[in-house]
């Protein structure tokens, strides 16, 4: 945080402590899926590598093959500046009414900050069937994500059709993740830990997940969801309240956060007008690297 001038000097105190405060009053939802990684320049380069070939089988006194790897896909991260500010007159504090901003405007300005963060971060699954072009061309969630390895062939991380959250389909979704190839081809099994949704599925997601007998059905089948360890994640900026989406523990994506700027706070005096601004801003990237471990659903 930097201060000048003696008008700020006064506020700041107080001002910084309630920005922090109303900042960290609500868990950052992101934050449980993406990579979090630092970044010393104006943008960042990702090369994904497709891999080898399975084992090669070989006789006595045969030397083993050698293989290249072959390069995957390349993914830059350009990273954006975010800021807003305000200013206090010297009348507010001069007339006593400091007292009552001060619970206010930062707290409203942190808020502020951390509302777009999720929505520039949530952006990825709100327009990942329509607008995320990765390395491979391709949208976040497709049918039809070109293998970057030596024998071709795509792969899928989304259905062919819209399909409602239901418990066969969670299931049909499970099963395809865990069926991922990578770009090599080979399996690259994948067991997925959250079950993504709007606000406005996160009951029916409990319902699916959190009774021992398959909901809404007469049969009294054992719901066999229970042991698949899903945790239920409703994030509220989630724009679309049909879509849900799995995903694998943040060590087995490629989602990536780059910070390039923390968050910077400045409070300084204006003399031309008698005044104290009060500055939040940072600079970051959000976006993937690969689309493995994340299966969207265009809800119906």
């Amino acid at each position: 945080m930097m201060v000048s001038g003696t008008f700020s000097q006064l506020l700041a105190p107080g001002l910084n402590q309630v920005f922090h405060t109303a900042y960290d009053e609500a868990p950052q939802i992101w934050s449980e899926f993406f990579n979090l990684d630092s970044s010393e320049r104006a943008y960042e380069e990702d090369l994904s590598w497709a891999g080898f070939e399975p084992f090669q089988n070989y006789g006595e006194l045969e030397d083993i093959e050698l293989r290249d790897a072959n390069e995957g896909y390349l993914t830059k991260y350009v990273h954006r500046k975010w800021g807003l500010g305000y200013q206090l007159s010297q009348e507010l504090v001069d007339d006593n009414l400091y007292s009552g901003v001060i619970d206010q405007f930062p707290a409203m300005l942190a808020r502020a900050a951390r509302a777009t963060k999720e929505t520039v971060a949530a952006s990825l699954f709100n327009l990942g069937f329509s607008a995320t072009p990765g390395g491979d061309g391709q949208n976040l969630f497709s049918t039809a994500h070109p293998f970057a390895g030596a024998g071709g062939g795509t792969g899928a991380n989304t259905f062919g059709t819209a399909r409602a959250l239901s418990h066969s389909a969670l299931k049909e979704a499970i099963t395809a993740l865990k069926r991922t190839r990578a770009d090599d081809n080979i399996f690259s099994p994948i067991t997925p830990s959250i079950l993504l949704v709007p606000d406005q599925l996160e009951h029916r997601a409990l319902e699916i997940l959190g009774t021992d007998r398959v909901p809404y059905s007469a049969d009294n089948t054992t719901n066999v969801l229970t042991s698949q360890g899903l945790s239920v994640v409703p994030w509220s900026y989630l724009t679309d309240e049909d879509n849900w989406f799995l995903l694998a523990p943040k060590a087995q994506t490629r989602l990536r956060y780059f910070e390039r700027w923390p968050m910077r706070q400045v409070m300084k005096d204006r003399e031309e007008n008698q005044s104290m601004v009060h500055l939040a801003y940072e600079r970051y990237s959000f976006g993937y690297s690969d689309w493995r471990g994340l299966w969207g659903v265009d809800g119906a």
